[in-house]
């Protein structure tokens, strides 16, 4: 294989590592957005911005296999044994390519641990919503079944509902 051609294959490779960062880039913005409609309570929103999520996955999945073809074609068109990174690429390949697989691997990188972060606060947000509505619930269901309790003399008293609810409105 030719220099030229092995090199035609790391522009491949980097424009579709270019597109992972453009996706990972946008799935982080939808996941800031995510965590904006979960604190609003903005259900339809939140329905929304999960299904751009859903095609952002989708997006990405498929540039996720562009790419193990091309490093798999990289290899086996230049006899480079075991797994291919970039630290490994950078042996056979031009400095201006280098530098650039070098910036993009940051950047993927960073973005990585950026929408890791955001997911485990919106995780975060999503179990104290879940243990509000159970809470919410437990007082509600408490309304028609109230606890009961047992008065100094130790015969059972049954105790009022503990919560209220204003019906003006």
């Amino acid at each position: 294989m030719t220099t030229n051609s092995l090199s035609e294959m790391v522009e491949k490779l980097i424009e579709t590592l270019s597109s992972e960062a453009v996706v990972f880039e946008d799935f982080l913005k939808l996941l800031s957005q995510q965590q904006e409609m979960l604190v609003n309570n903005d259900i339809d929103g939140l329905n929304r911005v999960t299904e751009l999520q859903r095609q952002k996955v989708a997006e990405s999945q498929l540039l996720s296999q562009r790419r193990d073809k091309l490093v798999a074609e990289i290899q086996s068109a230049n006899a480079i044994e075991g797994d291919l990174n970039v630290s490994m690429l950078l042996e056979h390949v031009d400095e201006h390519q280098g530098g650039r697989l070098i910036q993009l691997r940051e950047i993927i990188q960073s973005l990585t641990q950026k929408i890791g972060e955001v997911r485990n606060q919106n995780a975060m947000l999503l179990n104290r919503s879940k243990e509000y509505i159970s809470r919410t619930m437990e007082l509600l269901s408490k309304i028609n079944n109230p606890d009961s309790g047992y008065a100094a003399n130790g015969e059972t008293v049954e105790n009022g509902s503990s919560v209220a609810v204003d019906r003006r409105a």
